[in-house]
């Protein structure tokens, strides 16, 4: 067995032992979680006002006992029943999402469907689990739970400028201890985030206490394959640049500046970011819970409970400002918010981002311009053979010098067969005098390694992908296996097969010849689930490489 031989078998194992390692380290598994559907009986009441309203504000009148008994946990939740019945819904429309905000709790979120991205009955996606309570609810310092408590809808107004539809909606509650408590929330079109800006008048500094917390309580609903999304489900926290994230088990409240906290699935996200002052402190935990899905009977997910712990001014009036953002998973969408979302997205290892990141506008930019992400893989595979030709083409050379100098390196081999240090000496020489580069043939090879580790990332972690079709849709989703044959996966088995002939066009050696077959019926099992896109682009890269050897065998 020669070096080269040698040297291909230590890669294969090398990518065996490590890629075990790069999924835990860089992919990740684990499952996730949604909430199991409540009894409470909502009021739905959706607005149609085009210009400001001022809604009449309806007076809340507690009863004494009812008063002092919000600052308890099991009395407010009493109180809440009470007044269930005034519980209203308001709705929010833009040309990307729709979204219906609970008076109960002061604008939580109940509902977020998303309009460009659909589900599998060609619906928009739904990102709230049903009859969630609680998101964007606010605890108090002293530990009262608004939202437990009805508000009043004090304003829904929506108007049109320069072709664009934004709205405004406001919520406000009178402390029964005295104080008031406004929370707004401002949408426009073109735009995931929502603009919350959250108003405290004269409350009594036993209420305030230090501060106070933003809740989100539900987490968010499976929109792919339950086992896909179970992979990504986390709940995170960016605190001094350092990522805080959890999949099950509680953080804890750790202190630190707290630039956001989030909670995502493969594809999708929910982040709350303070824009003027930082959170002091997050906390993290995800409770295991089952619910049913589709037509598969109950399965595992998690209710990701996050809180995000803000300072108090001390002042009698005091504002802060937030973004909600409840979209996509988009690279440019979220490094747009300026708060290093993107550091949810897993790019791979350091030295690989750099790469996933350049070929994702790349293949954004041949999107632009084809109009199909399939066609603009193809497009990507060649342009990624022509950088590499060059380098393909010394490769080639130094192959068959390699295979030219094999009878005088039988011969050195037989003549020093005594003697294995003599042996390498005059075999580099033998190397020097011809101008043979031993490691030339392996160079395109480990090249092709940072490509499909990036790609590989690409592919998984990114929403461009999702539900991308090709072939008149023959291939339904190019970020999934292409199950072109019912359930069998044949882009691996072509790629395979290409693998094969470009090792029988390149192997003249009779020891490699095992190599031939071993190598892509290797890669054929590794690749098998994985995405038809990542197959599409290694078998164009293989039958660009093969038309390649053919045309330099023809000038040779």
């Amino acid at each position: 067995m020669d070096k080269k031989t040698i040297l291909a078998l230590i890669i294969i194992g090398a990518v065996f032992l490590l890629w075990p390692v790069y999924m835990r380290k860089v992919v990740g598994v684990r499952s996730p979680s949604t909430p199991s559907p409540s009894d409470s009986l909502v009021q739905e009441q959706e607005w149609e006002a085009v210009e400001s309203v001022e809604r009449p504000v309806q007076p809340q009148t507690l009863a004494d006992s009812q008063r002092s008994a919000q600052r308890s946990e099991s009395q407010s939740e009493v109180a809440r029943r009470e007044y269930d019945i005034e519980t209203n819904i308001v709705k929010l429309v833009t040309n990307l999402f729709e979204g219906r905000l609970s008076s109960l709790g002061g604008g939580t979120v109940v509902r977020w469907k998303l309009k460009q991205y659909l589900n599998q009955e060609g619906e928009g996606v739904e990102l709230i689990p049903d009859s969630a309570e609680g998101n964007l609810s606010i605890l108090l310092g002293n530990r009262m739970d608004l939202g437990q408590m009805v508000f009043n809808t004090v304003l829904d107004s929506q108007w049109v400028e320069n072709g664009k539809h934004f709205q405004k909606v406001r919520f406000g509650l009178d402390l029964p201890g005295g104080g008031r408590i406004e929370k707004e929330f401002r949408v426009q079109d073109d735009s995931y985030a929502v603009d919350m800006e959250v108003r405290f008048s004269y409350l009594d500094r036993q209420d305030m206490g230090q501060g106070y917390d933003v809740l989100w309580t539900s987490g968010l609903h499976p929109t792919e394959r339950i086992s896909d999304d179970m992979h990504y489900y986390q709940a995170y926290a960016l605190q001094g640049g350092e990522l805080l994230k959890t999949k099950d088990k509680s953080t804890g409240l750790r202190e630190g500046s707290t630039q956001w906290v989030a909670v995502r699935t493969k594809y999708f996200l929910m982040a709350l970011i303070p824009r003027e002052i930082l959170g002091k402190a997050a906390r993290l935990e995800g409770q295991k819970t089952k619910i049913p899905y589709r037509d598969e009977g109950l399965k595992d997910w998690r209710r990701f409970h996050v809180q995000l712990a803000m300072p108090s001014t001390g002042h009698m009036e005091e504002t802060a400002k937030f973004a909600l953002y409840i979209g996509p998973m988009d690279y440019p969408q979220l490094k747009g918010q300026g708060v290093q979302l993107e550091k949810m997205m897993n790019f791979g290892w350091s030295f690989i981002r750099p790469f996933s990141i350049a070929f994702l506008y790349a293949l954004q930019f041949l999107y632009g311009i084809v109009g199909n992400f399939g066609w603009a893989i193809v497009i990507f595979s060649i342009l990624i053979k022509v950088v590499l030709y060059p380098l393909t083409r010394k490769s080639f050379q130094s192959m068959r010098k390699m295979q030219e100098l094999q009878p005088k390196m039988s011969a050195l081999k037989e003549k020093y067969k005594k003697d294995s240090q003599k042996l390498n000496q005059e075999t580099m020489k033998l190397y020097k005098q011809h101008g043979v580069n031993p490691m030339g043939g392996c160079l395109p090879m480990l090249l092709q390694m940072p490509v499909l580790f990036a790609l590989f990332n690409l592919f998984r972690t990114t929403i461009m992908l999702r539900q991308a079709s090709f072939l008149g849709g023959l291939i339904a989703d190019l970020s999934a296996p292409d199950a072109m044959i019912g359930n069998i996966n044949v882009l691996p088995i072509l790629m395979g097969a290409t693998m094969i002939i470009q090792q029988k066009l390149s192997t003249q050696n009779p020891q490699q010849k095992a190599m031939a077959y071993l190598m892509p019926i290797i890669f054929s099992f590794m690749f098998y689930r994985f995405s038809a896109g990542l197959n599409l682009y290694y078998l164009m890269f293989n039958l660009l490489t093969i038309a390649q050897e053919l045309i330099i065998r023809k000038h040779k």
